[in-house]
């Protein structure tokens, strides 16, 4: 008992060290989920203890997510920092009760990787996720916010998946993951992988949601590309040179290139600029383009120059293109004429025919 009281006295005094930033999601903000499940201010906090929480969402639009928020409270409002947040998405197992199936992405982020917003205040209650539950536990909850994730999870429309969190605290001082008002498909659950069990009102008897949102960059308008390289009659070995005009670029700062292809090993495609990063939103770009073409003969190319947009996977557009060089002249050979001027000596009237002046 004595090292409890020691232990929560050390915590309380950690409190003012403890950096609460002002983030950057609130209600109005875009989301990129079913809908933004906003916290229970009189709700509950489930204990993350050692346990895995998790919850589903339905993605709404097909892209990065850049961005993860939800809410959380200490017990008895004791603030410590957070050493660590362990993120996973998994894909949906639908069988009911619906839970999570195999996993597809995880990160763990450290402090300097997400701030928190706070506090903000209700009479909560608190829940460990199999059923014990306390009233009036603490008063103050917490926005977190993880943002501009590097390599992040690349979601599809009108997939469901499940945001699964992880945070240890030493004993005891314990954190849990804020229920939510709005309730979206089955239960969350709680336990670990391959093992999840559904997290239940321990009063009212009914399934228990989480309060996150799931966020991503904005959407970026469709590439537009106008123009058609065609190039015919070029001979072997020389250099030709044309242009496109790419534009509709929906965001400062975008990551765009252009290459050839559908195309045989064949002459040497140079681009002025050689890309469009960081080219400001909605401009257009002139791309020069020189060939040097192959140094065959009756050789003929037709291909496409692919526009893409690294920011959004799916944006793209392109450009036709199609080279050709002329035939060989075709030369006869010395023995056919030879043989050609033998017959008309045999038969001159052929040659009279055939060249009556």
């Amino acid at each position: 008992m004595k090292r409890k009281i020691i232990g929560i006295f050390v915590c309380m005094l950690m409190i003012g060290t403890t950096t609460l930033a002002v983030a950057d999601w609130k209600p109005g903000d875009g989301y990129k989920m079913h809908f933004p499940q906003m916290p229970d201010e009189v709700g509950w906090d489930v204990n993350f203890h050692d346990y895995y929480l998790a919850d589903d969402w339905q993605c709404s639009e097909t892209g990065p997510v850049t961005d993860i928020h939800f809410w959380i409270s200490w017990r008895h409002d004791i603030v410590v920092d957070l050493p660590y947040i362990k993120i996973d998405i998994y894909s949906n197992n639908p069988q009911p009760p619906s839970k999570p199936l195999e996993q597809l992405w995880t990160r763990t982020f450290t402090p300097d990787q997400f701030v928190i917003k706070g506090p903000f205040t209700g009479d909560q209650g608190w829940l460990e996720p199999y059923g014990e539950y306390f009233l009036h536990d603490h008063l103050m909850y917490y926005q977190v916010n993880i943002k501009n994730i590097q390599q992040p999870f690349v979601q599809q429309n009108k997939t469901i998946y499940w945001l699964v969190i992880q945070m240890q605290l030493l004993y005891p001082i314990e954190l849990g993951w804020k229920t939510s008002k709005d309730l979206f498909m089955d239960a969350a659950v709680w336990g670990s992988p391959g093992q999840w069990n559904p997290i239940i009102d321990p009063v009212e008897g009914t399934p228990i949601n989480f309060a996150f949102v799931i966020t991503g960059p904005p959407p970026i308008p469709d590439l537009d590309c106008n123009g058609t390289l065609r190039w015919t009659k070029v001979k072997a070995g020389s250099t030709v040179t044309g242009s496109f005009i790419v534009g509709n670029i929906g965001q400062a700062g975008s990551l765009l290139d252009w290459e050839v292809s559908s195309y045989p090993s064949w002459g040497t495609w140079t681009f002025n600029p050689a890309n469009g990063n960081g080219l400001p939103a909605g401009s257009w770009v002139t791309v020069n383009v020189s060939v040097v073409a192959p140094t065959q003969k009756n050789t003929q190319f037709t291909g496409t120059i692919e526009v893409r947009n690294k920011n959004n996977f799916s944006d793209n557009c392109t450009i036709q293109a199609s080279l050709k060089t002329p035939r060989s002249k075709t030369s006869i050979d010395p023995l056919f004429i030879n043989l050609l001027q033998r017959f008309f000596r045999q038969f001159p009237v052929l040659h009279w025919i055939l060249n009556p002046k």
